[in-house]
């Protein structure tokens, strides 16, 4: 998950994470990551259309961005 992380960092391609906010309610986003460290990941979030921290420890999966076939 972390390698994933920050390769979308390093190479600035937009990822799905699944996160768990403080109330335990389930949140898919789209992000594009601005900064990692070991304890926070900052981003834009495409999903709300603003610039986010989420925790690491919060983030339960991290996936590339599937294309649909059209």
């Amino acid at each position: 998950m972390n390698r994933l992380l920050v390769r979308a960092y390093e190479e600035g391609f937009p990822i799905e994470i699944i996160y768990c906010n403080k109330d335990n309610e389930f949140s898919k986003r789209t992000i594009l990551v601005k900064a990692i460290n070991d304890s926070y990941v900052k981003a834009f979030c495409l999903t709300k259309k603003q610039a986010r921290i989420f925790k690491t420890e919060s983030i339960l999966a991290v996936d590339k961005i599937r294309k649909t076939a059209s």
